[in-house]
């Protein structure tokens, strides 16, 4: 059977496998243009332009640039208000299946990732043909692209697999190296492991071997060594790596330094890139919603559809803020505001993503990755590795809070006190940026949500998930089952 496809864009299902739909016959697709891989990609500046597809796909709104952001409503810091159009409740309270029906969450969650992966693979498998042309300029190309391979195959990895211990035997997800239409099983997770591991090692070779810088002071739109070692770095903390996790993050943290206290809000107006490592850049104007928290706050349609628990609320110092609008810990009055008051009850609301400068269009640039991430990771790997290495996790714990409380005197910890102050301080300073869910994951796997001193919370709310349910593995989508007979569902879908 032959199909013309006219003013087509070519897809491959979920970077996998591809969907049968009316017939199982072979489909043979005509590109009217006449463009491959092999006449598309004939010099160096081709591939340089194909990272753009890489680029934009990261800045999807099924991405980071809204559906990452949306983990974070599965988590104990948010609560569904009655202005919600009830467009994630069911992803918010923990009733997903591998249907996906209510919305294409899981679905997109699995195939962007990979679709980045796709478009890393047509540079990776195709750009030593022209290596020759410039040498530097190759490895400038091929580093952007292998980390990004790295990172999309980890964003799966950490969602839709269980143990994600470094040499663990659990189910991992497929890893792509190639663009061919395929129907993989499930490897290992530490085979998966191997993978990223061996791409983002290579990444860092390259990258540090370029023609030009990649990124300015001002502009960190692109995955340069940093980026790709800030990828590393958490990549090991979440394989318990600790020895590699401490390694990248310390070279990161002489590289970067922590924004001030007077500096700390304009990284989140766009109007400073202080502690910036990589940024999914978005320009005022842009069409199109959701953009970094629409789906939580929009101040597009000034509708609140996720607000912050007030137990989470209490977890900051807020000294300061009922007075003058600004807090003692600077974090508390730059990441929210008070959104009205019902009852007596005040419901609290994220400002993290207004926009950039003074506008309200939810299109300020999401934050990847930041230094101060990885004073976390390190102090966490710190406390975790060993008891003789609970000094430099203090001084790790304490330089962030330093920097972020004003007049902060640290207090030093040890053993259980010390990681659940490490945890407790990543829930504070990460908020909001996609990680609440995993750490959850990772460590302890429970949620607990108090309503108490909500004004405004939706019926249908759930309180608690348990450390035993299966819903902290996500479920591969149906259309992936389907479509691939080799695939593996998780346990309990």
């Amino acid at each position: 059977m032959k199909i013309e496809i006219k003013n087509y864009r070519l897809a491959v299902v979920l970077g996998l496998s591809i969907m049968m739909i009316g017939c199982k016959k072979n489909l043979e697709l005509q590109n009217e243009f006449g463009l491959t891989p092999t006449n598309a990609f004939t010099n160096l500046a081709s591939y340089s332009r194909q990272l753009s597809g890489v680029y934009g796909t990261f800045a999807s709104p099924d991405y980071y640039n809204g559906y990452t952001m949306v983990t974070d409503v599965l988590t104990d810091d948010t609560y569904e208000t009655i202005e919600s159009l009830v467009n994630f409740n069911q992803v918010h309270n923990w009733l997903y299946d591998a249907s996906d029906r209510q919305r294409t969450y899981f679905t997109s969650m699995w195939r962007t990732p990979y679709n980045v992966v796709l478009q890393a693979n047509y540079i990776i498998n195709g750009i030593g043909n022209v290596k020759s042309e410039n040498e530097l300029f190759h490895n400038r190309i091929l580093g952007q692209a292998l980390a990004a391979r790295a990172i999309g195959h980890f964003d799966v990895l950490k969602a839709y697999s269980d143990n994600l211990d470094r040499n663990s035997s659990a189910l991992g997800v497929p890893f792509k190296g190639d663009t061919r239409i395929t129907f993989p099983s499930r490897p290992q997770v530490r085979e998966v492991y191997d993978s990223i591991y061996s791409d983002l090692n290579r990444a860092i070779t390259l990258l540090g071997n370029v023609d030009a810088s990649i990124n300015s002071s001002t502009n960190k739109g692109f995955i340069d060594i940093w980026g790709a070692r800030a990828a590393l770095a958490k990549v090991a903390l979440y394989a318990k790596d600790y020895p590699t996790a401490i390694q990248q993050a310390s070279l990161l943290i002489a590289q970067f330094p922590l924004a001030t206290r007077a500096n700390f809000p304009g990284i989140w107006n766009d109007s400073r890139a202080d502690e910036v490592i990589w940024a999914i850049q978005n320009n005022s104007g842009d069409p199109g919603s959701p953009f970094p928290s629409a789906e939580l706050m929009s101040f597009r349609f000034d509708r609140n559809t996720f607000g912050i628990l007030p137990a989470f609320i209490s977890t900051y110092d807020t000294t300061g803020f009922a007075a003058t609008g600004t807090s003692r810990d600077i974090r508390f009055s730059t990441y929210y505001y008070l959104r009205n008051a019902v009852g007596g009850a005040n419901n609290w609301a994220l400002k993290k993503y207004r926009g950039k400068g003074t506008a309200s269009d939810n299109l300020a640039n999401f934050k990847v990755f930041r230094v101060a991430e990885m004073y976390l990771i390190r102090a966490e790997a710190y406390a975790l590795s060993s008891p003789a290495n609970a000094v430099a996790a203090n001084a790790d714990l304490s330089a962030l809070k330093s920097a972020r409380i004003e007049n902060y005197v640290h207090v030093p910890l040890a053993g259980a006190a010390l990681t659940n102050e490490i945890a407790a301080e990543r829930r504070r300073e990460l908020s909001f940026e996609g990680h609440r869910w995993f750490d959850l994951k990772r460590t302890n796997r429970t949620v607990n949500r108090s309503l108490t001193g909500t004004g405004n919370p939706n019926p249908q709310v759930q309180t608690t998930l348990t450390s035993s349910s299966h819903r902290w593995v996500w479920p591969i989508p149906e259309v992936e089952m389907r479509a691939n007979p080799n695939m593996q569902q998780n346990t309990g879908y």
